[in-house]
């Protein structure tokens, strides 16, 4: 799926962001908040920014958000096998 929004030329020319980044920045934020609130898996997180799993859990770290609480390895397990078939 595909997403755009409409931000002014003067913010965005104020962020000092080329469009690769900006979006990249926003698909992490988006990422991150949608592990914090339990609406997506490590897996999905990873997907949408395009990391594995391990520089996902590493992005979560790095921006104070707990990993292993919630971690459900037989989840991540069946995600993965899925993935390979």
């Amino acid at each position: 799926m595909k997403i755009s929004i409409d931000l002014p030329d003067n913010i965005f020319f104020g962020i000092n962001q080329n469009e690769q980044s900006l979006a990249q920045m926003l698909k992490e934020k988006l990422a991150l908040e949608l592990y914090k609130s339990a609406q997506i898996s490590l897996t999905q997180g990873a997907k949408i920014v395009s990391m594995d799993i391990y520089e996902f859990m590493s992005l979560l770290s790095k921006n104070g958000i707990e990993v292993i609480e919630d971690y459900d390895i037989e989840e991540e397990v069946a995600n993965a096998k899925r993935l390979l078939a």
